[in-house]
């Protein structure tokens, strides 16, 4: 197992080995030194809560307090997050090369570019946390007394984690590009040059890339939702959010994931459900963010926003089902399996087997030829 990966990850084309490297050296590089951040945040917080008895028995200067705590407890969650977004995308990296999967690739671009643009709002959220954030400036004058950089010492490690993910979404697009034309070839192997086929292959690799993110995206709302806002809530709450977000949306994964691969269409009925009552659940609690924001207090604008990536992608992966279910039994789950068969059977070597015998597929660059699923 362990040979066949190293051979696809590294026995390709130097494009491939590339997209690797670019991959690793951001996961590594960036988690470094946003742990650094995420580190000087912290600190930056628990001087801040110092300040709670100093300003208790002025109501005006509490709230001040109350509103930067806030802030500053939530963002060190989307540190944490951003963080886990590196290892994130270095897996989705590996899978996508080792799958060939060009769909997961151009997801993956545009991923990266994502996580560079939240990587320029958090130096505005470092610098706007004690000042220019519409906060009575007395609250404000008093933790500058105490510490006039506090919390800006992060922003020299920001500023470099923007450089990183700039070099890097730049050159993961431009190799992402190099390695669509590649792979296309591969395609073509597998499925052949029925346009209708591989129309419902690319279908079928857009849902299944779709899941994977989903599994971020709502693992993510699910742990800061849970560590920011019910945490802090009745048991009540906890248990309605672990089995409504947690246990509903980890479920309906695995159920669709199964039910593509085996074109079963109760499964994927079953899915479809699971993505209804999942998209209920985050209209109901994007409808409680705006009746109830005293009860989101710091976290009320990120988790409108992961509670909207959230809303998106559960439609979006519903209407890829709907499509992926009427492509069920019109040939392409013998492709499928037929690719699975000959990777097995070539024992890591690409092979075609014919007549009963297995006839190696080179490369005009004499590489040996790929073969995968998604």
């Amino acid at each position: 197992m362990f040979g066949s990966l190293a051979e696809k990850l590294f026995g390709q084309s130097y494009y491939a080995r590339y997209a690797l490297i670019v991959s690793l050296c951001q996961a590594f590089a960036v988690s470094v030194l946003e742990g650094f951040v995420l580190a000087v945040h912290t600190k930056a917080v628990s001087e801040i809560s110092q300040f709670e008895s100093k300003v208790k028995d002025d109501p005006t200067l509490l709230q001040g307090f109350t509103d930067i705590y806030a802030q500053g407890r939530s963002m060190t969650i989307y540190h944490v997050l951003f963080i886990a977004s590196q290892f994130f995308q270095l897996v989705i990296c590996v899978d996508a090369l080792y799958r060939q999967n060009t769909i997961q690739l151009i997801a993956l671009s545009l991923f990266i570019f994502a996580g560079l643009s939240f990587s320029a709002i958090q130096v505005y959220q470092s610098t706007s946390l004690i000042v220019d954030n519409g906060i009575t400036s007395s609250i404000q004058d008093l933790i500058i007394q105490q510490n006039d950089t506090l919390p800006k010492d992060a922003v020299p490690y920001e500023i470099v984690i923007i450089v990183v993910m700039l070099m890097s979404s730049i050159s993961f697009a431009y190799l992402a590009y190099k390695l669509y034309q590649e792979f296309g070839w591969s395609i073509y192997k597998k499925i052949g040059a029925d346009m209708a086929m591989r129309d419902r292959y690319k279908m079928y690799q857009i849902f299944i890339m779709l899941l994977k993110f989903d599994v971020f995206f709502f693992l993510s709302f699910s742990i800061q939702f849970l560590a920011l806002v019910v945490i802090l809530e009745a048991t009540k709450e906890i248990l309605q959010h672990v089995i409504l977000s947690v246990l509903t949306s980890t479920g309906m994964i695995i159920v669709g994931f199964w039910g593509v691969q085996t074109e079963r269409k109760v499964l994927m009925y079953l899915f479809m459900l699971g993505c209804c009552v999942a998209e209920g659940y985050f209209v109901w609690k994007i409808v409680d963010v705006s009746v109830n924001p005293e009860k989101y207090h710091g976290t009320r604008i990120f988790v409108t926003f992961f509670l909207s990536v959230c809303l998106a992608l559960g439609i979006v992966t519903f209407t890829i089902s709907f499509l992926c279910l009427k492509n069920f039994d019109k040939g392409l789950k013998y492709h499928l399996s037929r690719s699975r068969s000959l990777s097995s059977q070539g024992g890591g070597r690409d092979a075609i087997i014919e007549n009963s015998r297995a006839f190696s597929l080179e490369t005009v660059n004499r590489h040996t030829q790929r073969w995968s699923i998604d």
